[in-house]
């Protein structure tokens, strides 16, 4: 029996489209993503968008941004909440969903801080019961390094080897060394490594044999940003006939000779200085254990955690001194004045004249910030806590200090800090940071007038057994001064607070879980 075409192609598209069916029924929405790439500088902060088509809400489904598998997550969105429990560790702490337009379908996550780490791809993905779709965001991330630095070595041969570095480069950058004339010189080496935060450091080499060439100039170039560094030195004509062999081994007795000489000198004058100081120091000693109980008596307050601030990932202790982050989230009032994004909490006591000290016991803890705030900063969202938002403080965030400045100022520390200092003169406009292990100063902010409370402000980012403390008095390291001006004595700062302990003693409007105190709350 011969069968028409046109009757086969009537069955072929009757299938398909009875196939199509299910999909078709699942299928009531698409997820858009970005169309180019979204460029983000380390220590910045970006975002991520995607948004439904067509523009329903989002509310109420679940959005997960991930990398290679769903889980652990990026971040997770469920239950119109933040669910921590399936995100990376790499990324608690530093990503928060923006959903002011998530009824139009609308949505983004931000990351806070970017790392070389963050650059590659994400996906989106919404699903709401059995329907789900996802989208692809890809990001980059770049660095633009520091200024380079150009080192000059003479070589037996007399020939000259200019060396190049630069630090904190992301991606991979392009070195060229070039002559005042825009000739291109060949590397003789060329390194670049990363360090443990992905940044590369980049040492180039160039060997200058000739005479004619007097300026040379070593730039770096980041591709991405489309930006460049660059250093120039100069090179004497008359330089290169002179460095024969001979002359170069004259010249490196004399610089050792000049050099043991001035180390002669050295030595001596620091014997009397030394013989100086000692005469000096039994009075001196006097004096600054005098400075000492003064500016205790003057400075120091005794400061409480406020439990209607707190994230309610954050649990108190009994007397209100110590504080820890938890996974589990606590049922608490939301008041105006609760953190709500950032897991934070002030101290009770504001701050409107004069000058105020107190301590804080951060031990072996990772992942904190300290410092003072207003108090009237935004607490329902997650700014950036910066000076301009009404943020003095200083952090530890994978394992590296810095001062939370407009862009992070890292505080290059000999050793790990145990306990802080915190020192603030409200009319001068002083937010001063101290090493109570040795009395070393951390950092200053820049001077500035001050309007309004100012309030103790204290963040943890991470879990842990081991709580932050609020240092009691009878817990001070003894016999530790700070200098604040060692031209100044008047200006000695003291590190422990007079004063004894006090609790609250308030828990009956306290909702949140109440740890009970240790003997000891200080921290090894």
């Amino acid at each position: 029996m011969a069968v028409s075409p046109n009757s086969c192609l009537s069955r072929y598209l009757l299938t398909f489209m009875l196939l199509q069916l299910p999909r078709l029924d699942s299928a009531s929405f698409d997820v858009i993503g970005p169309q180019e790439p979204i460029l983000a500088v380390v220590g910045t902060d970006t975002q991520l968008p995607c948004h439904l088509s067509p523009n329903v809400s989002a509310e109420h489904m679940e959005l997960r941004w991930f990398r290679q598998t769903l889980s652990p997550a990026v971040f997770l969105y469920q239950n119109q909440q933040e669910q921590v429990r399936e995100q990376m560790p790499e990324y608690q702490g530093r990503v928060t969903l923006v959903k002011d337009n998530i009824t139009t379908g609308h949505a983004a996550v931000r990351i806070h801080g970017v790392r070389a780490s963050d650059d590659g791809e994400y996906r989106c993905f919404f699903r709401e019961n059995e329907s789900y779709e996802e989208a692809i965001v890809h990001l980059k991330v770049a660095a633009l390094g520091s200024d380079p630095h150009i080192s000059m070595e003479v070589q037996d041969s007399g020939q000259v080897q200019l060396e190049c570095t630069s630090v904190g480069w992301y991606p991979e950058p392009q070195v060229q060394w070039r002559t005042s004339t825009g000739e291109t010189l060949s590397s003789r080496s060329v390194s670049k490594n990363p360090d443990e935060e992905g940044l590369f450091t980049v040492v180039a080499s160039v060997i200058i044999g000739s005479d004619s060439i007097e300026n040379v100039s070593c730039s770096i170039q980041n591709l991405l940003l489309g930006q460049e560094k660059e250093a120039r030195i100069s090179i004497p004509a008359s330089f290169f006939p002179r460095l024969t062999p001979w002359i170069v081994s004259v010249a490196v007795v004399l610089i050792v000779l000049g050099l043991l000489t001035i180390g002669s000198i050295f030595f001596i004058w620091r014997l009397y200085k030394e013989r100086e100081r000692t005469s000096k120091f039994s009075s001196t000693e006097k004096l600054l254990e005098e400075l000492k109980w003064k500016k205790a008596t003057l400075h120091a307050v005794d400061v409480t955690l406020d439990p209607d601030t707190a994230h309610p990932h954050l649990f108190l202790y009994e007397d209100s001194k110590s504080v820890r982050l938890e996974d589990s989230r606590q049922k608490l009032p939301d008041k105006p004045e609760r953190f709500d994004s950032w897991p934070c909490v002030l101290g009770r006591e504001t701050f409107t004249s004069g000058s105020h000290y107190w301590e804080v016991e951060v031990g072996d803890r990772t992942d904190w910030a300290i410092g003072v705030c207003r108090e009237n900063v935004i607490k329902k969202g997650s700014d950036p806590m910066t000076p301009e938002n009404g943020f003095w403080a200083v952090e530890l965030y994978g394992n590296r200090y810095w001062a939370l400045t407009a862009l992070r100022t890292p505080l290059p520390l000999a050793g790990l800090l145990r306990r802080v200092g915190i020192f603030l003169d409200y009319e001068s406009g002083d937010i001063s940071f101290y090493n109570m292990t040795d009395g070393s100063h951390i950092y200053t902010f820049p001077s500035i007038s001050f309007s309004g409370p100012l309030r103790p402000f204290f963040c943890l980012w991470s879990c842990g057994e081991k709580p932050l403390t609020i240092c009691p008095v009878a817990d001070r390291p003894e016999g530790v001064i700070v200098i604040a001006n060692s031209q100044d004595l008047s200006k000695d700062i003291p590190l422990s607070p007079m004063g004894e302990d006090s609790a609250s003693g308030d828990t009956d409007t306290l909702h949140s879980k109440l740890i009970p105190s240790q003997s000891n709350q200080g921290l090894p």
